[in-house]
């Protein structure tokens, strides 16, 4: 079963299109929007006699409401090569077939745009209306990737590709990634809502031996250590990666992103859902 989470927008959708979220364009939804006069909104329905009397000009005067609109939602997805440790791919394919599912749940267009030092249109999608959400071979597609990619530096190049409209952005990474490119990345996306979603895996930072030698491997340089493990030191990889989450959510709201969702291992679809409506 597909995990499901709702998501919500504090700005009014611009778009013609039906759907959920608050909207600039009038039309038949409940949101009183003001009075017209009946000749610009021609509907019996909502002729209203108070303001037809009151009008200075005796005309006839309608109510009109603002109707509910869809909104795009993207998924920007990092393939550097860091997102190859342990199950990063997986919790992101897992992520983007439930954003998928959510977005076609809420009426909304669904897009994926994968990037690793080029955009992967072999396993990117069209921004459209997914019947039933991601499709099957996109989501096993996307799983058996092996990122390798030196950079991420195709998330910039792809921001033309999001639209002229206001989107929903889910920024999907380890962002494991340079301040300055990360500071470059968030202006060129102030057009949009962004979601930075960090996908980390506890054995970064917390899954280490107290005790013991290690092997690292920098999976995009390709340099290797040997670490011996001792309890300071493992504190130090905690504290590294605290200080990381920090600095990360002072350049996304600095930037005109939102406060960062931390996907540590698996998704939690409610968390998700609280973060939406408690951030």
């Amino acid at each position: 079963m597909i995990p499901e989470f709702h998501y919500r927008v504090r700005w009014r959708a611009a778009g013609a299109h039906p759907g959920r979220h608050a909207s600039h364009r009038t039309g038949g939804g409940y949101e009183f929007a003001g009075h017209q006069p009946f000749a610009a909104f021609p509907d019996p329905r909502n002729i209203d006699s108070h303001a037809t009397l009151n009008d200075p000009f005796g005309q006839l005067m309608v109510k009109t409401f603002r109707q509910r609109s869809a909104i795009p939602v993207f998924v920007l997805a990092d393939l550097s090569a860091s997102m190859g440790y342990a199950d990063k791919v997986q919790v992101l394919a897992e992520f983007t077939s439930a954003a998928a599912y959510s977005a076609y749940r809420s009426g909304d267009p669904f897009g994926l745009i994968v990037c690793g030092e080029t955009i992967r249109w072999d396993v990117s999608l069209p921004l459209r209306w997914h019947k039933g959400g991601l499709p099957a071979d996109t989501a096993a597609n996307l799983a058996r990737i092996r990122p390798d990619a030196r950079s991420a530096a195709a998330l910039e190049a792809a921001v033309p590709h999001l639209g002229r409209g206001r989107a929903l952005v889910l920024l999907v990474s380890d962002f494991h990634l340079d301040d300055a490119f990360l500071e470059s990345l968030f202006d060129a996306l102030r057009p949009h809502d962004v979601v930075p979603v960090a996908v980390w895996s506890r054995a970064e930072y917390d899954a280490l031996p107290d005790w013991g030698l290690i092997h690292l491997r920098d999976p995009e340089t390709g340099q290797r250590r040997r670490l011996f493990m001792r309890p300071a030191l493992k504190r130090r990889f905690r504290d590294v990666f605290q200080a990381r989450r920090e600095r990360l959510r002072e350049l996304a709201v600095r930037h005109g992103a939102r406060e960062p969702f931390l996907l540590e291992d698996r998704l939690d679809a409610d968390a998700l859902t609280r973060y939406f409506y408690e951030t």
